[in-house]
């Protein structure tokens, strides 16, 4: 299940405030947030990925879990693109996999256009994942037309929601507005707590 929402958030101030203060603050991993204190939280921004959170449950029920592992991406022309993945618990065994419910990706900005950093997801879920034998993100560029991709285009605004067990990857940004990043803000849902590995 892969769900595309456009204009997702109706205050895009909040994505504004997120996306200026990430934007010097940098890529960034938060302490695991537990449904219970999303609302909670005293820090101004934690409060607005709370609400966010909110929105995410309302749009889709099965994305409410225990809690919420949350992490900020920031791409620039340098650092340009993400490598194939799954969002899962990293505190297990090297040789065992454990996905994450739900995951959300919320485009932050910037709101100009740019080219590339589209982000793929490979429809065969965690066997793609474990056969998978590239070693970088060229390898997946290559097997692109296979038919067992979706590309999403980046769009201000724009919530991608789906299964933990979907593989994915950023494309390279080949053209950015001048002094810009692309931010994404990323949430995984849980049934369990996990330990955030920096």
């Amino acid at each position: 299940m892969i769900q595309i929402i456009d204009e997702f958030c109706k205050d895009t101030d909040i994505l504004d405030d997120l996306y200026r203060y990430f934007y010097y603050a940098g890529a960034w991993q938060f302490d695991f947030l537990p449904h219970k204190d999303i609302l909670k939280n005293k820090n101004e921004v934690i409060q607005k990925i709370g609400s966010i959170i909110q929105d995410l449950c309302a749009t889709n029920s099965k994305f409410k879990g225990k809690g919420y592992e949350i992490w900020i991406n920031v791409l620039t022309e340098e650092d340009n693109y993400l490598d194939y993945h799954i969002d899962c618990d990293e505190d297990t065994p090297e040789d065992s996999v454990i996905p994450a419910k739900m995951t959300a990706t919320l485009y932050l900005g910037p709101h100009e256009e740019m080219e590339g950093g589209e982000l793929v997801v490979n429809t065969q879920g965690l066997e793609h994942f474990k056969s998978f034998r590239g070693e970088s993100i060229f390898d997946v560029k290559k097997e692109l037309t296979s038919g067992e991709w979706i590309t999403i285009p980046y769009k201000y605004n724009r919530t991608v929601l789906f299964e933990g067990q979907t593989p994915h990857a950023v494309l390279p940004i080949t053209k950015i507005p001048k002094n810009q990043a692309r931010i994404s803000l990323i949430i995984a849902s849980w049934d369990k707590e996990v330990k955030i590995c920096r």
